[in-house]
């Protein structure tokens, strides 16, 4: 038992130990001594080295950081100019100091990674009226863009391209420090690459931390500092970053024959945060049908073929034909596919601004029909049922265009069993001599 209980202390203090990604913010403002050109911060982590832990300010806004890697479970340490030409004076029995016989110094605990508190030049507080905003990204599961990681959006964080972030080095994280005054906020969200049409952006979609119409990540009114460790399109809060996600190639293909008045074309969707200029179909032959082939998450997508970068794009009506492959949501009505974990899919060539292929006979799917279907969402089965007796054709079809099932009927109701379908929306067609109707149902 006393062995048992040696382990628990040993494997306690080996935990005070593991290495910690610390970073340090000092706000300049408040010095009025002699030029210096560079800030450092010192430490019992460095036996107070004096110039080998420079700080930076990109910004040039004279807020100075550093994240740096520690192992102790605390440190003492201050700020310094150009090595050791100057140094803070501290005053002892200050809130943020220990006093070490005659050396007064900053003192932190460092249990895990952290940024700390910003602080003025030689005080335990930020400056006057203003806080402190630090984002960091974790970049683990993406190909950082050569032009880097970018922080932008809201109505306070600008454009792609403002807000360059640092990598600290040694890791897969990107960070940025802003000095903001006191009640600031602002909507934001990472970009990888500096893309003006926000393409590069991450995707946030239908997750937790996603806000607004364009699903940027928010922040309340800064009355202290702001500090976030996350991963790029998750929701974390620790800097972890998930296992990436499995993703399937799916090739779109659009048939432009007759359609002119364009010099590019592009694939415009949810997965692109809807840029108009992020992914570009070709017509590598020459036949007027255009492609891109693009890996996506599992999942339902709505999307469009647009033309340069939102000039001009599809507009489909619901209550054609362009009901058999599109979803309208607020509005917005937008051609919808389901993407299938393992599955590789080439989505049917369409004609541009259609659910059909070009030169399809449309005549009969403009007549719609009546028809009943219930109950809907369905667990087990579903019926249609026509308006009118007659002889009825039900095709259901996946958000891929996959038929999964055809059922005939003469009497104008058929029954169709679902038992062993994979929990999704599907397409149900129904056909008579008069026309057709589309329909959704959610099977259970």
């Amino acid at each position: 038992m006393k062995q048992f209980f040696t382990l628990i202390a040993l494997f306690t203090a080996l935990a005070g130990f593991a290495q910690k990604q610390v970073t340090f913010v000092v706000d300049m403002r408040g010095y009025t001594g002699a030029t210096y050109t560079g800030v450092f911060v010192n430490g019992q982590y460095n036996n107070w080295c004096g110039s080998c832990n420079p700080m930076s300010d990109p910004e040039n806004d004279s807020v100075w950081t550093v994240t740096l890697p520690i192992t102790a479970d605390s440190t003492e340490y201050k700020f310094t100019l150009d090595g050791w030409n100057g140094q803070e004076n501290l005053t002892a029995g200050s809130a943020c100091t220990k006093t070490t016989g005659t050396f007064t110094n900053r003192f932190t605990k460092l249990l895990t990674d952290t940024i700390l508190t910003g602080v003025c030049w030689q005080s335990c507080a930020s400056c006057a009226g203003v806080k402190y905003a630090t984002w960091q990204v974790n970049m683990s599961n993406q190909t950082v863009d050569p032009a880097g990681v970018f922080i932008a959006g809201g109505t306070g964080m600008g454009v792609p391209g403002n807000h360059p972030m640092a990598m600290i080095p040694g890791t897969s994280r990107y960070t940025k420090t802003l000095r903001k005054p006191i009640g600031w906020s602002s909507d934001f969200t990472f970009l990888n690459g500096n893309c003006p049409g926000w393409g590069c952006k991450e995707n946030l979609a239908g997750k937790p931390c996603a806000v607004g119409p364009f699903n940027d990540r928010g922040m309340s009114a800064m009355n202290s500092d702001f500090r976030l460790r996350t991963c790029f399109g998750e929701c974390t809060t620790d800097g972890s970053c998930p296992a990436p996600a499995t993703t399937q190639n799916i090739t779109f293909q659009v048939d432009m024959a007759g359609t002119t008045g364009f010099t590019n074309l592009y694939v415009s969707g949810q997965f692109n945060n809807w840029s108009g200029n992020a992914n570009q179909l070709t017509d590598a032959d020459a036949d007027s049908v255009y492609t891109a082939t693009l890996p996506l998450l599992t999942g339902q997508w709505e999307y469009k073929f647009s033309m340069d970068n939102w000039a001009n794009s599809e507009q489909l009506d619901p209550l054609t034909s362009d009901s058999t492959c599109t979803l309208t949501t607020g509005g917005f009505t937008n051609r919808v596919f389901q993407s299938v974990t393992g599955q590789n899919t080439t989505l049917p060539v369409v004609c541009y601004a259609s659910c059909l292929a070009c030169g399809a006979d449309a005549s009969m799917a403009e007549g719609i029909i009546a028809v009943r279907l219930f109950p809907n969402p369905a667990q087990g089965y579903f019926v249609v049922e026509s308006a009118s007796e007659e002889t009825i054709r039900v095709e259901v079809s996946n958000l891929m265009g996959q038929v999964v099932n055809v059922t005939e009927a003469s009497n104008g109701v058929v029954r169709i069993a679902t038992d062993g379908w994979a929990p999704a929306v599907y397409f149900v067609r129904t056909v008579s001599e008069r026309g057709q109707n589309v329909d959704r149902v959610t099977v259970l």
